[in-house]
C-alpha cells in the first residue's frame, strides 16, 4: 500500500525512525519539516572511486593526493586512549585495516570518542596523511561511521555525508532524507521562468542532491555547481532580492523629512571645508542632496577606499540637517573612533564647535547628565556616539540623519531603536572596508549606494614590503631610519597574550612590547588593546597622537579611525593571521601627511596572499580578492548582523545569479505580487532567516 505524497510543509515527525530525543536533535538544529530537512544539504560527497586502497598508501609512502586530503575505508581493529606526557592531551588512536594495509588514525583532545567507536566498526575516514614516529598517521581525520561486519556501506558511485546532530549520525540523516524524498509531493513553481530556465524543479534539485546518479560531475558536485545547486541558489537569492525589493519600495512610499537647502546654506558648508572635494566626493554629496531634499527618506551607502574622504563628505551631509534646525548623528562602533570623528568636526566647525556633542558609554554621571539635556535641547546639533545613542535615556529634539560607521558591526533591532529616536530620519552608512558589489547588494541590498572611486589629492604613496621574519631587523632599521627623523611608528600585534592561540606559536604583544623597548631604548612606547579600560587606551592612544610617544603598539583597535600624519611606518607582525582588507585598513593609518611612507608585513607563511597587498593599492580589488579566499562570514567577522544564512547560494561564487535575481524581483514587484507569493516569501524568509518584509 503506497502512502499518500506530503507537502514540504509536513513535520519530520511522520518519518519512521524518528523518536523524541532525534526530532529533538532536529527541532534544534532549526529542522522541523521536510522542507527544513531536505533544504539542509550534504557537506560533502564521497566519490568511491576516490577511495585509496591503505595498501596503495604504503606502496608510495606518505606523499598525500592533489589538497592533501586522502579518503579511505576499513574496519577498526584496535582502539586505545591515553594522555600526552608533557600538555596532558587526551588521545585517541585506533587502527584501520581494509585487508591491502593498515592506517593509523589520531585525534586529540576528543576523549568522547572511545565511546562512540568501538572494534569492528567500518570506518570512512578522510584527512591529511602523514609519516609520523610508528609510519603512516592520519591526525584529526573527519569520520562517518558505517556500521559493523560487512555491511556494503553504499551501492551508489556517491555518498553524500552529513553532519552529526546530537544523537542523529549522518548515516541516520542519510536515511530520513531518502524517505522524505520518497514521500514529498513536488512543491507550486514559484521561480519567474527567466530564472527557471533549463534547471530541475526543486523536488527534482533536492534528489540530485541527496541521491547524486553516477554519472553526476564530482568537481561540480563538490563547487556546487550543478544545475542542481543553481536551482536552490535561485530560490533562495530570489527570495531574498524580492524582500529587500519589497522594502525598497515600501520605504519609497514613506514620507520624509525635508533638509531645506539654499545659495546661503552652500556658501555656509563650502566654508567648512579645510579643502576642495574630489569630483567624486561632489558626485557622492550630490545624491546625498538630493535625497535629502526628495521628500523621501534617504537610505544610502556611502563606500570608497581607504583615505578617499568618506568623512568629509558624511560631515557636510549632518551639516546640512545641523544648519538648517535640526540635529544630526554620527554613531561609530568603537569609543576610540568616536574620539578621532570629534576632534575632526571639532576642527572642521571652528568657532561653532560648541554646536557638537560626544556621547559615549563610560562618562562620568553629571558629564552624561549635561550630554543628554544638549541632546534634548537641540543645543547639541551635531552629535557623535557609541551604543550610548542606544539607551533609553537619550533623547533627541529634532533627529533628521543618523550616519552610521560600518554598519555590519550594529544588531538591526539597535539601529531600529536609534531611528525610533527620530521618528523616522534619514539613514546613510559609511563602510570603511570597500565592499564587492555582489555583497554590497547581500547586506546593504536596500540601500542607495554612492562611491568614492578617487582619492583626495596630496595622499603620499606607500610602499609596501613583505618579509620573513629572519629579515625582520630590516623593518626595525626603516623605523630607526623614520624615528631619527622625528616621526613616529605604529607596530601591530595579532595577539594581547600566549593564551589567546595555543595552537600556533605567536609573538604576543607583551613579547613585542620588550623587544621594541630593546630594540629602541631611546624612544618613548604607547601600548593599547582591546582589554584596556577605556579612559587607560584613550591616554595612551593620546600620548602618540600628541607626539609624546614615537612608537605605537597595537592590536587592531587601530583599524580604523587613527590619524596621525606624522606616522610614516607601520609594521604587522604575523601578517598571516590577518584579512587581507584588515591589512589594507592599518595600511591606510600611514601615508596621511607630507612624507612618503612604508608599511611592513612580517610573515613566515601566505606569502602568495600577502602578496596582492605589494601589487596593489586598489581596496576593491583586494576586498574581492578577501571574499574570494574567506568568504563573507570571515571578511565581516564571526556572526556580524546583516548576512543571509543561504543553504545552497554562496555570495561569491553566484554574486552572477544574484543580480539576476534582483532584476527579476523588481520586475516582478512591478507586476504585482499574489497573495500566495507573498505567503511563500515570507516562508523562505523565516527559513533564511532573513528580515521580515515589511
Amino acid at each position: 500500500m503506497s502512502l499518500a505524497p506530503l507537502p514540504l510543509s509536513t513535520q519530520v515527525t511522520v518519518l519512521r525512525g524518528l523518536g523524541p530525543a532525534r526530532a529533538a536533535a532536529l527541532q534544534e538544529a532549526g529542522i522541523s519539516t521536510l522542507r527544513d530537512l531536505l533544504w539542509s544539504l550534504p557537506f560533502r560527497y564521497v566519490d568511491r572511486g576516490s577511495l585509496q586502497p591503505l595498501g596503495s598508501l604504503e606502496m608510495r609512502g606518505f606523499e598525500a593526493p592533489e589538497g592533501g586530503i586522502v579518503t579511505v575505508l576499513g574496519t577498526l581493529q584496535d582502539l586505545r586512549q591515553s594522555t600526552t606526557r608533557v600538555q596532558r592531551m587526551a588521545l585517541t588512536e585506533a587502527l584501520l585495516a581494509d585487508g591491502t594495509g593498515t592506517l593509523r588514525l589520531i585525534w586529540f583532545n576528543q576523549p568522547y570518542l572511545g565511546r562512540s567507536l568501538k572494534v569492528g566498526d567500518r570506518l570512512l575516514a578522510f584527512g591529511p596523511v602523514v609519516l609520523g614516529r610508528h609510519g603512516l598517521e592520519m591526525r584529526s581525520p573527519q569520520f562517518e561511521l558505517l556500521g559493523r561486519g560487512e555491511e556494503t556501506p553504499w551501492v551508489r558511485r556517491f555518498l553524500p555525508l552529513y553532519r552529526k546532530l546530537g544523537p542523529l549520525p549522518g548515516r541516520a540523516r542519510q536515511r530520513l532524507a531518502a524517505e522524505a524524498l520518497a514521500r514529498a509531493h513536488p512543491p507550486e513553481e514559484w521561480l519567474p521562468l527567466e530564472l527557471s530556465k533549463d534547471l530541475p524543479d526543486t523536488l527534482a534539485a533536492l534528489r540530485l542532491l541527496h541521491e547524486p546518479p553516477d554519472d553526476s560531475d564530482p568537481r561540480a558536485l563538490e563547487e556546487g555547481t550543478t544545475p542542481a545547486h543553481q536551482r536552490l541558489a535561485a530560490e533562495e537569492l530570489f527570495a531574498f532580492a524580492l524582500g529587500v525589493a519589497l522594502r525598497r519600495a515600501g520605504r519609497l512610499r514613506r514620507k520624509g523629512l525635508v533638509v531645506p537647502t539654499s545659495p546661503e546654506l552652500r556658501e555656509r558648508l563650502k566654508a567648512y571645508l579645510p579643502f576642495p572635494l574630489t569630483g567624486a566626493q561632489r558626485r557622492a554629496f550630490k545624491e546625498i542632496v538630493e535625497d535629502l531634499t526628495s521628500g523621501r527618506v534617504m537610505n544610502r551607502l556611502l563606500q570608497g577606499d581607504v583615505g578617499s574622504g568618506k568623512t568629509l563628505v558624511a560631515f557636510l551631509a549632518l551639516a546640512m540637517a545641523a544648519e538648517t534646525g535640526g540635529q544630526g548623528a554620527l554613531l561609530v562602533p568603537t569609543e576610540v573612533l568616536a574620539r578621532q570623528h570629534a576632534a575632526s568636526f571639532r576642527r572642521l566647525l571652528g568657532p561653532e564647535m560648541g554646536a557638537m556633542q560626544l556621547l559615549l558609554g563610560g562618562m562620568k554621571a553629571a558629564e552624561k547628565r549635561e550630554a543628554l539635556a544638549r541632546l534634548a535641547s537641540g543645543e547639541a546639533r551635531y552629535v557623535v556616539g557609541t551604543h550610548a545613542l542606544f539607551q533609553e535615556s537619550v533623547a533627541f529634539h529634532k533627529l533628521q540623519l543618523v550616519v552610521v560607521d560600518e554598519q555590519h558591526r550594529f544588531g538591526v533591532k539597535q539601529r531600529e531603536a536609534l531611528k525610533e529616536k527620530g521618528g523616522d530620519p534619514h539613514w546613510l552608512v559609511m563602510s570603511a572596508t570597500p565592499i564587492p558589489r555582489s555583497l554590497a547588494l547581500s547586506i546593504f541590498g536596500d540601500l542607495d549606494q554612492s562611491v568614492l572611486d578617487e582619492l583626495p589629492p596630496g595622499r603620499q604613496p606607500v610602499t609596501t614590503k613583505l618579509l620573513p621574519p629572519a629579515q625582520a631587523e630590516v623593518a626595525w632599521g626603516l623605523m630607526a631610519r623614520e624615528l631619527a627623523a622625528g616621526r613616529q611608528a605604529f607596530v601591530v600585534s595579532p595577539a594581547i597574550d600566549p593564551s589567546d592561540e595555543t595552537k600556533v606559536q605567536l609573538r604576543d604583544i607583551q613579547a613585542m612590547e620588550k623587544l621594541l623597548r630593546a630594540r629602541f631604548p631611546g624612544t618613548e612606547l604607547a601600548v593599547v588593546h582591546g582589554r584596556l579600560k577605556a579612559d587607560e587606551l584613550t591616554a595612551h592612544m593620546d600620548r602618540f597622537v600628541r607626539g609624546e610617544a614615537g612608537i605605537l603598539l597595537a592590536t587592531t583597535v587601530v583599524e580604523v579611525g587613527v590619524d596621525v600624519p606624522n606616522a610614516t611606518v607601520m609594521v604587522v607582525d604575523h601578517a598571516e593571521r590577518f584579512g587581507l582588507s584588515q591589512l589594507h585598513q592599518l595600511r591606510g593609518r600611514v601615508g596621511r601627511g607630507a612624507h612618503a611612507s612604508q608599511f611592513v608585513m612580517l610573515s613566515a607563511s601566505e606569502a602568495q596572499r600577502l602578496a596582492v597587498l605589494v601589487d596593489t593599492r586598489d581596496g576593491f580589488r583586494i576586498a574581492q580578492k578577501d571574499l574570494e579566499l574567506r568568504g563573507p562570514g570571515e571578511f565581516f567577522g564571526v556572526r556580524q548582523a546583516g548576512l543571509p544564512q543561504f543553504q545552497a547560494a554562496d555570495l561569491v561564487r553566484d554574486r552572477a545569479l544574484l543580480l539576476r535575481c534582483r532584476e527579476a524581483a523588481d520586475r516582478a514587484i512591478q507586476l504585482g505580487l499574489s497573495e500566495r507569493q507573498i505567503e511563500w516569501l515570507h516562508r523562505e524568509q523565516a527559513r533564511l532567516k532573513l528580515a521580515d518584509v515589511s
